[in-house]
């Protein structure tokens, strides 16, 4: 009997453990998705600016052409519409910030987190518009 229960006990924390697991990250790199009921998010550049402050962007990043641990972003809209023909500018943007491993800027590397991946989708909305103002 009290091998049995030490067996049901292996298997139970092992099941906690893979719960835990999931739970910690997420399930798969899907951002959150908006609620369709709710009216359309119009992008806030000014809100996209504290964003940028408050999820530490600019801790790797300068507003101008200064690389800090990552590059400048003065003109990443411009740069944006020019990096893949496939994508808009908003499209390149935005899959820079959900998978910062699909587009490296030549001389640096592939250090940004990829704890952006599951940002809202009005607040990725709300940083584009703002990154789209820097020139």
């Amino acid at each position: 009997m009290s091998r049995l229960f030490r067996r049901n006990r292996i298997v139970g924390i092992i099941a906690g453990l893979a719960i835990l697991v999931i739970a910690c990250n997420g399930v798969g790199d899907l951002p959150p998705t908006r609620d369709p009921a709710l009216p359309p998010h119009i992008p806030d550049a000014a809100n996209g600016e504290r964003l940028f402050v408050s999820e530490s962007c600019s801790a790797c990043h300068s507003t101008g052409s200064r690389r800090i641990t990552g590059p400048g972003l003065a003109g990443i809209g411009a740069s944006a519409a020019t990096r893949d023909a496939a994508l808009t500018t908003d499209q390149y943007i935005e899959q820079a910030i959900r998978n910062p491993g699909a587009f490296v800027v030549g001389g640096f590397n592939n250090l940004m987190p990829r704890a952006y991946a599951n940002l809202p989708q009005d607040d990725v909305d709300d940083l584009i518009a703002y990154l789209k103002t820097l020139q």
